[in-house]
């Protein structure tokens, strides 16, 4: 499996024109002075959401067969805590930060360094996927010497929802890093942004 498998993705668009305005649906008679103030409206928005994202635990400084290359961790039996997949992951106590497990010292203890000649268990565990939504918002304007000048306004807004999902990827994973284990990072994508733009189209 690969560290970019996602089994579910689903994706969509759209962009819808107000039926506002002159030349449209409604009001298509309207003054120029009205139009230039309820028509012209549009808006936009995309959406993209995947499953979990797989990640491994590592041996660390620790080469059970490549004195280069180290191996993956092995499950030792002990049962695994639960993932936490939610926007939420706890801050532990004595890790400063988020965590992939509420309890990082028994998910440490399911693991045990990997013995000589075997490689590990990779990517067997699925933590938060990706999570995203996109909107704009525009205002046409048409010039008033030409209608085949228009002026556009656009205010773009990336995650709208200013959802948190982190990196599994970023976590700590190290059995020689027992203090920060399951520790993350990073995050999936970036805080909530805004953009604001003039278009002239002549």
């Amino acid at each position: 499996m690969s560290r970019y498998d996602t089994t579910q993705a689903v994706n969509a668009y759209m962009v819808y024109q107000l039926p506002l305005g002159r030349g449209r649906k409604f009001g298509s008679s309207m003054s120029k002075p009205l139009d230039a103030i309820v028509g012209g409206w549009e808006t936009s928005g995309t959406y993209r959401q995947t499953s979990g994202l797989p990640f491994s635990a590592g041996d660390g400084s620790r080469w059970a067969t490549n004195w280069q290359l180290s191996s993956f961790a092995t499950p030792s039996g002990v049962a695994l805590p639960p993932i936490v997949n939610s926007t939420n992951a706890p801050a532990v106590s004595g890790s400063a930060g988020p965590n992939l497990w509420a309890n990082p010292t028994t998910a440490l203890a399911s693991f045990q360094e990997t013995l000589a000649g075997q490689t590990g268990s990779r990517d067997a565990m699925r933590g938060s996927g990706f999570f995203n939504i996109d909107s704009g918002l525009y205002k046409n304007f048409t010039m008033p010497w030409s209608e085949k000048q228009r002026l556009q306004f656009r205010w773009e807004s990336y995650n709208v929802s200013n959802s948190v999902r982190f990196d599994p990827a970023s976590a700590s994973l190290s059995l020689t890093s027992t203090a920060n284990f399951g520790k993350l990072s990073s995050q999936l994508g970036t805080p909530r942004q805004m953009q604001f733009a003039l278009r002239f189209t002549f």
